[in-house]
């Protein structure tokens, strides 16, 4: 009789456990929202100083969805951790190039560029 009731009450726990996760393999809060399922990635932000450091990264900050970037000034890369079911990787690269830096996919405008300090402008890729 015991073993029958253990063996019930796990069937049942395994059910809950199953029917709460929603069987897709994406966790779920209690209220059954989506958990953030964060990536990493990294991809070349050309720039040359400390300035340009700090222009970037609250750049790719401001994307919603973005949670943390950083840019390696002496590699020109910028690694940064994202919820993929916010983030689209062109809007990254646009709102950086927007602030005047080129990336491996978007080229800042001219007149943003040009407008930088001086210390801030960098020997340009030909795209």
């Amino acid at each position: 009789m015991k073993k029958s009731i253990f063996s019930f009450a796990l069937l049942v726990s395994v059910i809950a456990f199953f029917a709460c996760s929603g069987g897709n393999g994406k966790k779920q809060s209690q209220e059954g929202e989506q958990i953030a399922q964060l990536q990493e990635t990294s991809f070349k932000v050309y720039g040359a100083c400390g300035m340009c450091k700090n222009r970037i990264e609250k750049a790719a900050n401001a994307v919603d969805g973005v949670q943390s970037a950083e840019w390696d000034q002496e590699n020109n890369i910028l690694s940064f951790s994202y919820d993929e079911n916010k983030v689209n990787m062109d809007d990254v690269h646009k709102k950086i190039a927007a602030v005047g830096h080129d990336t491996e996919k978007e080229k800042a405008p001219d007149d943003v560029y040009n407008a930088l300090p001086e210390c801030c402008q960098y020997e340009r890729p030909d795209m």
